[in-house]
């Protein structure tokens, strides 16, 4: 039986928009995931999750 990954919850930085994954907390199977501190790109650390992030209009 092949195992199938865990995909990570993704957050998306509000100053530059850069996608990220989430910072595990804990171990398996009783971890989560939390957005990172700061942004790597630009240093924010004001983050949102990936399905949580406005689409843009159309």
């Amino acid at each position: 039986m092949a195992h199938q990954p865990e995909r990570p919850t993704e957050y998306v930085c509000e100053n530059c928009n850069n996608i990220v994954a989430g910072v595990v907390d804990g171990e398996p199977p009783d971890h989560t995931y939390r957005a990172p501190r700061d942004c790597r790109a630009c240093g924010n650390s004001a983050f949102v999750e990936l399905d949580r992030y406005p689409s843009t209009p159309q």
